[in-house]
């Protein structure tokens, strides 16, 4: 008898505790469930998202590399910028654009697609990095110096040799052989520092040296 009434204790107890607590613990059961499956097939969801988008892109890549039709190769681009705005296929696409603009002399859909490309994501990436690069050289192309060079005295950290040989090149341009001699050198060093060699950059150090007197070519410290 006793074994049974605690049986029934039991029950009640529990039945008492399912009329309190059981529907708000079928609805956070409910919640968690949906939300797993949720969270699965927004992952899901994504991943083809991200599929879609990187084979748009080697569409991209395939028609440019085959020379192929160019109003499917922007067709392909605009599909990328306009449902996958979010991606980083979506800025490559833009680059690619921008390439293709500058080779065909383009200078301003050069800079339309780079612009769009930079606006589409973190410019303090290295993605974004390396488009504000392009930017600067498209921009010194069209005449707008100060603004390149604007871009680059920022001194990306992902691609300070780069940085600095695009900023000699506009200077060397303009003629302003001192100013270039000096980016040259700041890229050369950069280059050093991560421990490697700039043949390109070393050439182009030396050969301004021989355009200049010794007291501007001679660093400061090296002078006797």
């Amino acid at each position: 008898m006793a074994d049974h009434m605690q049986d029934e204790a039991d029950l009640e107890a529990i039945k008492r505790w399912w009329d309190e607590n059981g529907k708000s613990l079928i609805v956070a059961v409910v919640v968690a469930v949906a939300g797993t499956l949720g969270w699965q097939q927004y992952q899901g969801y994504e991943g083809a998202r991200e599929q879609a988008a990187s084979d748009l892109y080697a569409t991209m890549l395939a028609i440019q590399l085959e020379e192929g039709d160019p109003a499917a190769l922007a067709a392909a681009a605009e599909t990328l910028k306009s449902e996958h705005s979010g991606s980083a296929y979506a800025q490559f696409a833009a680059m690619l654009e921008a390439r293709i603009a500058v080779e065909d002399g383009d200078l301003e859909g050069a800079e339309a697609s780079l612009r769009w490309a930079l606006s589409a994501g973190d410019p303090r990436s290295d993605i974004g990095q390396l488009i504000q690069l392009r930017l600067a050289r498209v921009l010194a192309a069209r005449g707008a110096e100060d603004e390149a060079l604007a871009i680059l005295d920022q001194a990306g950290d992902a691609y300070p040799v780069a940085y600095a040989q695009a900023a000699g090149d506009i200077h060397l341009a303009a003629g302003r052989v001192e100013e270039a001699l000096t980016a040259y050198r700041a890229g050369r060093d950069a280059s050093a520092e991560l421990g490697e060699i700039s043949v390109v950059l070393d050439n182009k150090v030396r050969g301004l040296e021989t355009r200049l007197p010794n007291e501007v070519t001679e660093p400061d410290g090296e002078r006797g």
